[in-house]
């Protein structure tokens, strides 16, 4: 036997608390491997007592421990608190606390006199679908047989017109100064509501239909009195005889305009001159006009032609030798001229541009909206030559040909771009 089990069988105490222990484990409903790791945890926190309840927890200094109870006063711990500790802090040894089931609804019983109530008002219903059942019963049971009757008497009807030899013939002849009518044809009857609902639109129908005839008649008839107005108007106005001599008079002015006109159109229409043959010499209008003179004709011929004015140049026109000055300065005829389009810029070499003019004529004219000018050598730009070797800076006025310059020197890092 091991020292454990002589101990507990020395110790009643201790068995009897070790009991409590296993009780309690299964009402906590613990995982059947976490049994002996719980109890050997609760052995460790409790100490059997010979007073009741027979143990008393203690913590790890082995005092006692206490809980509050709901009032608010301090008391020893119990088993099932200590085991609720245990809970929280190791949930997974324990097995999900199942849900209460929820408590069944209480059926509701309706009080007696509302059971009646219902008795009392279902009867009645019951009451009133029967009576309602069979007034429509009867009502149906009327209308077959009025329509069974109403077709019988047009069944007999038919048979006798058939036998009296009345079928053959669709007209009747009463009187030869009568109008023939027609024999009424059996119409199956309809329900009053259809029948008099085709009516209405029948009615109307009609109605609509004479209407409109009625406005186009007198629609016409207006028109017809309009027309015959303005015609008895016109043959009134035409046996009046001062109208007649006014549209003679107006007609006579119409023609004798006309023959006017016609007379002398030849005299202002030119001749046309005859074909001048390859090789002869024609005469000048002049001499043809001396030759053959008209007191009513007026002189034709054309004034001799003036000789042009020669060509004059621009009054602000800057021409003659240059002095360089920089790369975007000169000094042509004396005078200092900046270059369109270029800004100087460190580095521009006057030698190369010096070695281009090489003592040539510049020409400079003024460029509208600047205070510079635009320079060329023998038709060149000048300000685009300056701009294509890198010799400076396109300034802000400078055209997108003048640009242009610029980026081929910048790409072929010509001039002031070889840096």
């Amino acid at each position: 036997m091991s020292s454990d089990a002589r101990r507990d069988a020395t110790n009643p105490d201790r068995a009897a608390l070790r009991a409590g222990i296993a009780a309690e484990i299964a009402r906590q409903g613990v995982h059947p491997v976490a049994e002996r790791t719980l109890a050997l945890l609760a052995e460790a926190a409790l100490v059997a007592t010979p007073a009741p309840p027979g143990y008393r927890v203690i913590d790890r200094t082995g005092a006692p421990r206490h809980i509050t109870d709901p009032d608010g006063n301090p008391v020893p711990m119990d088993v099932a608190a200590l085991f609720a500790e245990f809970r929280e802090r190791h949930p997974a040894l324990f097995r999900p606390v199942p849900e209460p089931e929820p408590e069944p609804e209480p059926v509701v019983v309706p009080p007696p006199d509302v059971r009646a109530a219902t008795a009392r008002f279902v009867a009645a219903q019951s009451v009133r679908v029967r009576a309602l059942a069979d007034g429509a019963a009867r009502r149906g049971r009327a209308l077959g047989a009025a329509f069974g009757g109403r077709l019988a008497t047009l069944r007999r009807d038919r048979a006798a017109r058939f036998a009296s030899g009345d079928a053959t013939s669709a007209y009747t002849s009463a009187s030869d100064s009568e109008v023939r009518a027609p024999v009424p044809v059996p119409v199956p009857t309809l329900a009053p509501g259809r029948a008099g609902l085709v009516a209405d639109r029948v009615r109307d129908g009609a109605r609509r239909a004479g209407g409109y005839a009625r406005g186009r008649i007198v629609d016409n008839a207006s028109r017809l009195r309009e027309v015959t107005r303005d015609r008895n108007v016109l043959r009134d106005a035409l046996s009046r005889p001062a109208l007649l001599l006014g549209i003679g008079a107006i007609a006579l002015v119409s023609l004798a305009a006309l023959l006017g006109g016609r007379i002398t159109a030849p005299d202002t229409a030119p001749s046309d001159a005859p074909p001048v043959e390859a090789g002869s010499s024609a005469q000048p209008p002049s001499q043809t006009s001396a030759a053959t003179p008209s007191p009513s004709a007026p002189d034709m011929s054309p004034a001799p032609a003036e000789e042009a004015p020669p060509k004059r140049t621009a009054t602000n026109e800057i021409s003659g030798p240059v002095e360089v000055i920089d790369t975007a300065t000169l000094r042509v005829g004396g005078k200092l001229v900046r270059l369109f389009g270029v800004e100087w810029v460190r580095g521009g070499q006057a030698d190369e541009l010096i070695r281009y003019l090489a003592g040539r004529t510049v020409t400079c004219q003024p460029v509208a909206g600047s205070e510079a000018r635009l320079c060329a050598v023998d038709g060149r730009d000048l300000s685009e030559v300056v701009l294509f070797n890198g010799g400076g800076r396109a300034s802000p006025e400078a055209t997108p040909d003048l640009v242009a310059a610029e980026d081929h020197a910048r790409a072929e890092r010509l001039g002031v771009w070889a840096r």
